[in-house]
């Protein structure tokens, strides 16, 4: 008896343990707990597609596995090398604030929120480009002008402050846009009781909170990204009086580098296969975005939560190339946050070169977009 009860036992145990994990894709309990943050936003929302057209990327050597709306498998070769948590809806501040804590490996944000990251201490890596453009500022929809000049001129005839919002403390609209400020002489404060300055910056802590900003009075105008600027034209609760490619000096700012894929030191050098990837699905959901460009506005219409033609209305440019232009324009970024005294630590005293040799890594991607 003793005998037979063992045997049932042994065989109970053989088939428990043939069954973990057991699907399509050979999974195991050896998979590499990972995790990655993106934002709700048309910078950010890429791998979405990947999540939901599973199909269009199926004949993939590195492909994800969704496992819910939070969690998917990495793939290579058929077997799952990693399984992802994912966070959705963080800025570019909070990105870098988990990643300094340990709390995250990957994120898409801000080049300016991870060259901060790295300024305070956290060692991290930019992986890949991933868009270009797709930043404006947003005014009342009663706003009858656009354009710099008329901005600057309504600035200058205000009688207070000019309340001016951004969406996370270390965004690249924040950067950009103080800089300009600051370029054209206006007198900049974050002090709500400065009456003698000319611009405030306010603070409106997530890209969920510009819609309504204007019409509540918290201020005046706001620099977002796509599709936030399109979605306040199309519901009524906005007028864009400046896009990216207007900026001052007219011209320069076109098609301008904003968000990446980047990754920490400790993720990167100790899971290089799964770095790898990652950075090879990023590139395939860039192609996607340009090659079908209804789809995928239709996916992300329904996860992002505005119309698809709001979506379409954009003019934001996916890329994965990080040619000299693209690096240029990161060292635009650089010199306006060290000339707005935002670097504090390791970047405060250094020159661009620090970050091109201890950011920039893109060995990965480079092999990506050979393939």
């Amino acid at each position: 008896m003793k005998k037979i009860f063992a045997m049932v036992l042994m065989l109970t145990m053989l088939f428990s343990l043939c069954g973990c994990g057991g699907n399509e894709t050979g999974s195991s309990d050896a998979q590499i707990p990972m995790s990655v943050a993106y934002g709700n936003d048309l910078h950010c929302c890429l791998l979405n597609v990947a999540m939901k057209d599973v199909e269009a990327f199926a004949d993939k050597t590195m492909r994800i596995n969704p496992v819910s709306e939070s969690q998917f498998e990495l793939i290579k070769n058929d077997k799952a090398i990693a399984k992802f948590n994912v966070i959705t809806g963080k800025t570019g501040a909070e990105c870098a604030t988990m990643m300094g804590q340990g709390h995250l490996d990957f994120c898409f944000c801000s080049n300016s929120a991870m060259q901060s990251a790295y300024d305070v201490g956290t060692d991290v890596k930019i992986l890949s480009p991933l868009q270009g453009g797709g930043v404006s500022i947003v005014m009342g929809p009663e706003v009858s002008f656009y354009g710099y000049d008329d901005l600057k001129k309504y600035i200058e005839d205000s009688p207070t402050p000019f309340k001016f919002g951004y969406p996370s403390a270390i965004s690249g609209p924040r950067i950009l846009c103080e800089s300009m400020f600051k370029d054209a002489g206006f007198k900049v404060t974050e002090d709500p009781g400065d009456m003698s300055a000319d611009v405030l910056m306010v603070d409106l802590k997530g890209f969920q909170n510009l819609l309504g900003s204007i019409r509540s009075g918290a201020v005046d105008a706001w620099a977002g990204t796509s599709p936030a600027q399109e979605n306040a034209v199309a519901q009524g609760m906005g007028k864009i009086v400046l896009k990216l490619e207007d900026f001052p000096p007219q011209g320069q700012w076109t098609n301008f580098p904003c968000c990446v894929l980047a990754g920490t030191n400790k993720a990167v050098e100790e899971y290089p296969e799964v770095t790898e990837a990652l950075v090879s699905v990023v590139v395939d959901c860039i192609d996607y975005a340009n090659a079908d460009r209804e789809k995928f506005a239709e996916i992300n219409s329904a996860l992002i939560g505005v119309e698809k033609d709001v979506i379409l209305a954009s003019n934001i440019v996916y890329t994965s190339e990080p040619s000299q232009e693209w690096v240029d324009g990161i060292e635009k970024y650089f010199n306006a946050i060290k000339n707005l005294g935002k670097f504090t630590d390791r970047l405060k005293d250094a020159n661009y070169d620090t970050v091109k040799n201890e950011l920039f890594e893109f060995s990965f991607v480079e092999k990506a977009n050979a393939h």
